[in-house]
Formats: structure tokens, sequence, C-alpha cells
């Protein structure tokens, strides 16, 4: 796939800021936004009960940046682990997601939408997340597609994993087209969770799947951890051409 300058430039704005989500928690919300943006607010969310430092906005003279971090707590790999579905609740007839993923987003998404209605509409909505920040970024771009009104909105998320179901990737799709999902195909992250998931106990099952438009590289580094890290999708942004 060919990239333009414009794409680098936009992909590796939107991985500088996973980065400084992670910044922002090791720092107890401390962090300096990206070159040419003021910090409009960072906002909190609770893993299973525990208050966190999730993400931030910040906004520039053209674009308005959500941010949400991965994992990093015992807490955010235990709302990781809840892999049944419930329906997800701000657009209709939109499908099931992650019961964990939707648990930390709905903590923290009335702070984050009554922000955007104050910000100017005629700019473009960028949002990004890194790992469990990714699957944040997708609940939270469908939710501000349907429910805000900007000049446009992209997403590019990083390491993210599967989301929700058939019905929620479809519904997804149709409505945010620019979304790109950077992955590296020696990260298992981005394989989770399986496609398919039976509950025997409970004679239930439940199917994940992506939403569209992959960018894939590789990456080996003989390693889970560092095959993921953010680092790791900023060096292959840095090799498009």
């Amino acid at each position: 796939m060919l990239f333009s300058a414009a794409d680098k430039e936009l992909a590796m704005l939107l991985a500088d800021c996973c980065e400084l989500t992670y910044e922002q928690y090791k720092q107890n919300g401390v962090f300096q936004p990206p070159k040419g943006f003021q910090h409009i607010c960072g906002f909190q969310a609770q893993a299973i009960g525990t208050t966190e430092w999730f993400g931030f906005i910040a906004e520039s003279e053209q674009e308005i940046v959500v941010a949400f971090r991965g994992t990093q707590s015992d807490t955010d790999w235990i709302a990781d682990s809840l892999i049944n579905q419930r329906i997800y609740p701000y657009t209709a007839n939109s499908g099931l997601v992650h019961n964990g993923f939707l648990s930390i987003y709905e903590t923290c998404r009335d702070s984050i939408m009554e922000t955007l209605v104050t910000l100017p509409k005629q700019k473009r909505l960028l949002v990004t997340g890194h790992s469990l920040g990714g699957a944040l970024a997708i609940l939270h771009m469908l939710d501000a597609r349907v429910n805000t009104s900007f000049a446009d909105y992209i997403m590019y998320n990083f390491a993210a994993p599967k989301t929700g179901d058939i019905a929620f990737r479809n519904y997804y799709n149709l409505q945010v087209s620019k979304t790109f999902r950077i992955v590296n195909l020696f990260d298992v992250v981005p394989l989770l969770p399986p496609h398919k998931i039976k509950f025997e106990k409970a004679s239930q099952e439940y199917e994940y799947f992506h939403v569209n438009n992959s960018i894939t590289f590789t990456s080996n580094f003989g390693s889970i951890s560092k095959n993921h890290h953010i680092t790791t999708y900023k060096s292959a942004i840095e090799r498009w051409s």
C-alpha cells in the first residue's frame, strides 16, 4: 500500500498521542501535548471500580484529537478478560460489544462527549488508541460519529483487539469509513478475543470481528511485549513509503 506524506504525518501524530497517554498515566495526568496542539482536558475512567487516567482531548487550529491508552494495571487486565458481550448502547440496532471494554468506556463517555460538544464543529475529529485503547477508540468513534457533527471523522488505531460482533462491525463500517487499523502480524493482541467463544455452562456463544481497513507490517523482536509496544508501531510508520 502506498502512503502519502499526509497519511504518514497523520499516523505518526496519532501514534505519538498514544504514547503520550502512557506518560499521562505514569505521571498522574501530567504530559506535554503534541506540537501545535493545546491540552483541552484529560479524562479518567474506571476499570473494575478503580479510577485511572485513560486519555486526553487536544485541539489544534484544524483538528481535535481524542486519545485512549492501553492496558497498564491489574484491573485493566481483568476488564480485558470480560469477553462476554453486551448491547452497544449509544446507537440503535448496532449489535453487541465486549463487556469489559464497554464497562471502561461507559465511565468516561459523558465527560468526553460533554467536552466535544463545546468544541468547533468545523474541525475534523481524530480518534486514536493503542491496544485496549484501540478498542475504546472504536467504541468512542461510532458514538461520536452518530452523536456529534464535526466536519470529518478519522481514526488510526494501533494493535487493537476485536471489539464486537458482526452486527456491530457492519454498522461501524457503514458509519465510519475512514478507519485504519495498524497491525503488526507478529503481535498477538489483534488476534484477541478469539473469533468464536463458547460458554458451555451457560449455553452461550459469542463471535468477534474486526472493523475494516487493516494496514499490516511485520516486526518480530522475539518478545510478545516488544512486538506489541507502541514504539514498534511508530518505527513501522517511519518506514512507510
